[in-house]
């Protein structure tokens, strides 16, 4: 599986095998953990907490305007400062959320055995769509994707039901994004820590 990118931004792509996922709440319980720490530490507006507007950034870069549609980080970060908690999926999903609070940046995360051949990063075509993990469907066109050989099945707004992680997911595919501008071995580190916090996840 080769992945390619068409868009000038920065982004790490890395996948992990042998994973377990499971639904034992210990995910969730460190997303919690996090968004408690902001709220405890950061005051309103979002705009003024340090690394929103590195998300924003990308966004713009993307040329999707983050005040219409807001990338997945400050999502959670909005959810975190206004005390209306998290939805609970699964411990991968869970920690991919809880990475991207922490990070503040926008991840995805993938079930490699649900995506079919090589994976680019582009701009969607007209009349691409998929359904969103919201039950929404997501016009792509023009916008931001991540796509297979049966089209898109991601972006930094929100993914797939296609791809989704579930309990029977054992190898996954994940990306983080940044702006053009960000360091890249900042970069490695971020992966370096999301890797170690999954596999961590997959211990019994």
């Amino acid at each position: 599986m080769d992945f390619t990118c068409k868009l000038d931004i920065q982004y790490t792509f890395f996948t992990i095998d042998n994973i377990k996922v499971k639904d034992d709440g210990s995910g969730y319980d460190k997303l919690v953990e996090c968004g408690q720490n902001y709220f405890d530490n950061h005051a309103l507006p979002l705009s003024k907490i340090p690394g929103v507007q590195v998300a924003r950034d990308l966004f713009r870069q993307l040329k999707i305007d983050p005040t219409r549609h807001r990338p997945s980080s400050e999502a959670l970060l909005r959810r975190a400062m206004k005390k209306k908690g998290f939805y609970s999926i699964n411990t991968v999903v869970d920690i991919c959320n809880w990475c991207a609070l922490d990070f503040l940046l926008p991840n995805g995360v993938y079930d490699l055995e649900k995506i079919h051949g090589d994976i680019v990063l582009r701009e969607g075509l007209p009349g691409e769509t998929y359904i969103g993990l919201n039950n929404k469907r997501i016009n792509l066109a023009g916008r931001f994707c991540l796509a297979d050989e049966k089209g898109p099945f991601g972006s930094p707004i929100t993914d797939s039901k296609r791809t989704c992680v579930d309990l029977n997911t054992s190898k996954v595919g994940v990306i983080i994004y940044a702006p053009h501008y960000f360091d890249s071995d900042k970069l490695e580190d971020l992966e370096t820590i999301m890797t170690a916090r999954i596999k961590k996840s997959s211990e019994v």
